[in-house]
């Protein structure tokens, strides 16, 4: 895919992965459709992409409610007539132990990892449809193919992504929609940090960055219709990616 004027929405985008996915395809002329939950800083996000030339718009978003995923897709067609790429990065990841994990931290974890990518999906594949085709990146974990200690639901919600992510693989098989799974391991951003303590220099030096996933996403989406990556994994910075 070329994609020089394309039209990108990508969900949880006003900071970490999603900001940086949003400037490195807007470095490639895509116009970038930025939601997420919380508004100002959203909008301050948007305001500094657009400030470097770029072509990007602010949609508030929460991904567990299917009225606004439905809502971010009409505004992206009312904006630019189209929608050819979908970017689901929205994540939430708290850590817990078994006996930690509440009913309102499970459901919290599955509604924003796993539902939310449901409900986008849901809500921009007839627009794909409708257009002729179109690429769908979800954006999931290692914790999707592995488990990790005190991360239970976090794990299930990433398997429960790439099951999703399949089983579209092989309904849309001849419709021209092709699916994308980007698995990073740990990721060092803020957010991180905020969950888990600052981390040490010699842990941050191992884990992946922001730009790292960011160029993972453009490199899926950048090759020919004849190469299908379906899956890209990053398991520490500057490690080779394990590709299929």
């Amino acid at each position: 895919m070329e994609l020089r004027d394309k039209i990108v929405i990508v969900t949880g985008a006003s900071s970490g992965i999603g900001l940086e996915i949003a400037r490195m395809l807007a470095a490639e002329g895509a116009s970038i459709v930025m939601a997420a939950r919380t508004m100002a800083t959203l909008e301050q996000a948007a305001a500094n992409l657009a400030a470097t030339g770029a072509t990007a718009i602010a949609v508030p978003t929460d991904v567990t409610r299917a009225a606004d995923c439905q809502t971010l897709v009409r505004a992206a067609v009312d904006a630019f007539g189209r929608v050819d790429v979908l970017i689901n990065n929205a994540g939430y990841a708290p850590p817990a132990s078994l006996a930690g994990t509440t009913e309102e931290l499970w459901a919290a974890t599955l509604d924003t990892c796993l539902k939310g990518v449901y409900l986008m999906t849901q809500a921009a594949v007839p627009t794909l449809l409708e257009q002729g085709g179109g690429a769908i990146v979800n954006i999931s974990s290692v914790a999707g193919k592995e488990g990790f200690n005190n991360r239970s639901a976090y794990c299930a919600a990433k398997w429960g992504v790439h099951g999703f992510t399949e089983a579209l693989r092989v309904e849309f098989q001849n419709q021209n929609i092709r699916f994308h799974l980007v698995c990073p391991g740990a990721v060092a951003t803020a957010w991180w940090d905020h969950v888990n303590n600052p981390q040490p220099e010699d842990v941050l030096g191992r884990m992946v960055r922001p730009e790292e996933v960011a160029e993972a996403v453009r490199y899926v989406l950048s090759q020919p219709e004849r190469i299908q990556i379906n899956e890209v994994v990053l398991r520490t910075a500057r490690s080779p990616w394990e590709t299929a």
